[in-house]
């Protein structure tokens, strides 16, 4: 089974798309923006201390769901030359939860795969190094896609999912 969580702000875009492409039966699909997390802000840092004060928000349920699924598929696309704002949030909000769950991390880490959707390497060319931190230098790339749209010809409103060769590359690296 599968938890494929998209970051997209967007409705219907490619993020949705993939997320549907390669969802089958008895994997959950969410959308990040349609959850009730808050980032981090408006805090004294209780999270070093204590506990963070948004911790009865859904992310904790969400770090905690992620070992009930075989893979966690973290769908990410680039907005102004970086990953979406609520990527930054899920990623800013794990520190209190493996600060309070450590012996969660390598089990949660080890079922993470990101998908980054951007349009070429010339334009962001840092954006995949930014999921490369939650990995051991030498299991990265395995666990690491980005999908160019300018590869496939594809502009920003076409869908990824339907260019030649897109789908090929997904199910092989989900293998």
């Amino acid at each position: 089974m599968k938890l494929i969580i998209s970051f997209s702000g967007r409705e219907n875009g490619n993020c949705k798309a993939l997320a549907e492409y390669i969802s089958k039966t008895n994997d959950k699909i969410i959308d990040f923006k349609s959850l009730d997390i808050h980032g981090c802000s408006n805090c004294e840092y209780e999270c070093f201390t204590n506990k963070c004060k948004y911790r009865d928000d859904d992310i904790y349920s969400l770090y905690n769901g992620m070992v009930n699924y075989d893979k966690v598929i973290l769908i990410v696309p680039i907005y102004c030359g970086n990953p979406s704002s609520l990527y930054y949030i899920f990623n800013e909000r794990s520190q209190n939860y493996f600060m309070h769950n450590e012996e969660k991390y390598n089990d949660i880490v080890n079922r993470l795969f990101f998908i980054g959707v951007y349009g070429s390497c010339e334009e962001a060319p840092d954006f995949l190094d930014v999921f490369e931190k939650w990995f051991d230098c030498a299991d990265s790339k395995k666990h690491i896609l980005g999908i160019e749209r300018h590869k496939y010809n594809e502009k920003i409103n076409d869908c990824i999912v339907d260019a030649t060769g897109v789908k090929e590359i997904v199910d092989e690296f989900l293998k």
